[in-house]
């Protein structure tokens, strides 16, 4: 253990002028393989070549064996929205919420995030009990995300299809050019996570009696939706401006021909199996909760999705709820169902980047490609994020506290990503 942790707290030295610099000594996992004693020159942010059999040698960053994959890519995550109310009634000033929550980000590897702000969801917004509007959260966010940062942040925006009366606010922000990612949501109970059993079943557990549940479950389902040409128009804007669009829970071979037929290609947290071999078929992005993998199941009782990786239905992975468990389902499904480790790294880095629309830029290690890099180390069994790096600057660096270490040294570079 004592030369564990020495080989572990021996932390890569990087340079203070990153304009132009190479990594060595890396097992580099690209798309297809990974190169051992590999290297990777960095110049002005972004990868200019991929060296193989490097000599030892040669002048450069020395990685000392560890991984270097690509920099994650979470199309969705809730993070940000518990941070700004992290309680009911709990506000915490917006840009002091989205630094905090960068800086958490880059620490579980990612160097893009779409951050999942939900609008028009009345349900959520009343048991934030936030004093902030919908509006100032998503202006707050995009200011913020258009200054010096960390990392790369876009907004995806949920629109719940019951907000009828922000319908013109998300089409407003859109037009703004606001949203890097749109998702169509309906959380009215009867389809989706919510049957109409399952609903009475939660409502009753919660102390109301059947009739209560069930005059609840009739409100809830005669709300009127935005649907129709209203539906139609917001998914042709969304096309039009570039924005990709994901459907939302998806529980019906039905539901998915519909919003494909709609414009939608990115199927987000099938209900079943069915519905993810469809959306599959039909050449959707499909996309699951890594914490399901993380876990072993889905907390409600949907699809596994570590079963629909296993059977080719599902092909990016997104943190929900849980941000760190993205990498560590790389890993698990690396470790536990002997998927080709480039396998497992394009989950959560090539395909989300397709299914986004920014493949030309990042989320593989290419020449070409921003320097979105992620050094790992593995210990114990489990991955260790020494280095993130995003378009060629070091934004978080850490090494364990142990016995042969007496500190455990965690910098950031002055120069910030934009």
């Amino acid at each position: 253990m004592e030369k564990l942790l020495k080989r572990v707290n021996t932390l890569i030295n990087l340079p203070d002028n990153m304009n132009t610099f190479i990594i060595k000594n890396a097992q580099i996992v690209t798309p297809d393989e990974v190169i051992a004693h590999g290297a990777v020159r960095v110049e002005n942010g972004v990868i200019t070549a991929i060296l193989r059999n490097v000599d030892g040698n040669m002048e450069g960053i020395d990685a000392q064996g560890s991984f270097l994959l690509p920099g994650i890519i979470d199309i969705h995550t809730d993070a940000l929205d518990l941070e700004i109310v992290p309680r009911p009634g709990a506000d915490i000033p917006i840009a002091v919420a989205f630094r905090e929550m960068e800086r958490k980000m880059s620490t579980c590897g990612f160097t893009t995030v779409y951050h999942s702000l939900h609008l028009g969801y009345e349900v959520a917004e009343h048991q934030l009990r936030s004093r902030y509007s919908r509006r100032e959260v998503f202006e707050g966010v995009h200011q913020a995300a258009a200054g010096p940062s960390l990392i790369h942040n876009k907004i995806h925006l949920r629109f719940e299809v019951t907000g009828v009366n922000a319908y013109e606010e998300c089409l407003e922000f859109m037009n703004k050019g606001m949203i890097g990612l749109l998702s169509v949501m309906d959380h009215t109970p009867g389809q989706g996570q919510w049957d109409k059993a399952h609903f009475l079943k939660v409502m009753m557990r919660q102390g109301k009696s059947e009739e209560r549940a069930l005059s609840e479950y009739e409100m809830l389902t005669s709300r009127p939706k935005i649907e129709g040409k209203p539906l139609e128009e917001l998914v042709r804007l969304a096309t039009e401006l570039r924005i990709p669009v994901a459907s939302h829970d998806d529980d019906t071979v039905e539901k998915v021909n519909f919003m494909h037929a709609l414009g939608v290609r990115i199927c987000e947290f099938p209900i079943n199996m069915e519905t993810a071999r469809h959306a599959t078929a039909l050449d959707m992005y499909v996309a699951g909760g890594a914490s399901n993998v993380l876990r072993g199941g889905s907390l409600s009782g949907n699809l596994d999705v570590k079963t629909a990786i296993r059977e080719g239905v599902l092909n990016t992975l997104c943190s929900d709820y849980y941000p760190p468990a993205i990498l560590h389902s790389i890993f698990k499904l690396h470790q536990e169902e002997n998927m080709p480790l480039p396998q497992a790294v394009n989950l959560a880095t090539l395909y989300p980047a397709r299914a986004a629309g920014i493949q030309d830029t990042t989320g593989s290690i290419e020449a070409g490609k921003q320097a979105d890099l992620l050094l790992i180390k593995m210990v114990e069994g489990l991955p260790m994020i020494t280095h993130t790096i995003a378009s060629g600057n070091i934004v978080f660096q850490s090494a364990l506290k142990g016995p042969v270490a007496q500190y455990a040294r965690q910098t950031v570079n002055d120069e910030l990503c934009v």
